[in-house]
């Protein structure tokens, strides 16, 4: 999702209840465009509007009933729907875990730092549910920003992706940028992130993780739960659901 902001830009487990509310957003496991899209759509952006940082108990019921009916996409699935610039909405948050202090990826893998880390909490580490990383916690708890990702792909799946954080005014103050890689059969981007910066007062600030070394710790996936024309859910590597809007 930021190391994932949301990939950020970059969810616990699809049981994932908010502390902010007592009803828990699940990820059903399939969603797809079908002929019934535009009334999702039309339920989300409504729920949503223009975004939303956190959730009521009925808005959350609302977001569950109308995604929980959409059909599931055709296997291989296409990636031209993926395509174009997409606004965050909506993401789900996971709080803070001392013995989880990077996140921790929903396959159990722990790769570089994250593996120290785990061997250091313990049962506690390996025990617990999927987490987000700081900054992507830091990044999409803040509605002064908006955040925006670019998914770009050509025909043999290779492409980029960018996220960009925007103030107020509209200007970048954060950009990650990640190779990609979409695997149709798993309808699954596949990202390294190897370029990131701040802007500060116009002036380009390097983004302080050294991601040539962090290896595959770097690196994440985006699995597609429901795209259409307007509106695209997918979940990440840290179990994080993001809602994404279509930007014409």
């Amino acid at each position: 999702m930021l190391k994932s902001a949301f990939l950020l830009l970059p969810l616990l487990a699809d049981s994932f209840q908010p502390p902010y509310s007592k009803a828990p957003f699940r990820t059903p496991q399939k969603f797809a465009a079908v002929t019934d899209a535009p009334s999702i759509e039309d339920e989300v952006l409504e729920v949503l509007g223009d975004g939303k940082v956190s959730l009521s108990n009925d808005e959350e019921n609302r977001l569950n009933r109308a995604l929980g009916g959409a059909a599931g996409r055709p296997t291989p699935a296409p990636s031209a729907p993926l395509i174009g610039n997409w606004e965050l909405l909506y993401t789900t948050k996971s709080d803070f875990d001392i013995a989880n202090p990077l996140g921790k990826r929903s396959d159990g893998t722990a790769p570089g730092l994250e593996q120290i880390f785990t061997a250091l909490g313990g049962d506690r580490a390996t025990g617990a549910g999927a987490s987000s990383s700081p900054i992507q916690r830091l990044v999409t708890g803040l509605e002064s920003v908006r955040i925006y990702q670019n998914v770009e792909l050509e025909s043999r799946g290779r492409g980029r992706v960018d996220q960009l954080v925007k103030g107020p005014d509209g200007s970048t103050i954060l950009r990650l940028s990640a190779s990609a890689a979409y695997d149709e059969n798993m309808d699954r981007i596949n990202f390294m992130f190897d370029l990131a910066y701040f802007v500060v007062l116009g002036v380009r600030i390097p983004y302080p993780v050294p991601f040539k070394l962090l290896g595959d710790e770097a690196g994440g996936y985006l699995d597609t739960k429901f795209v259409s024309e307007k509106i695209r859910v997918s979940k990440g590597n840290k179990g994080t659901t993001f809602i994404l809007r279509k930007v014409k």
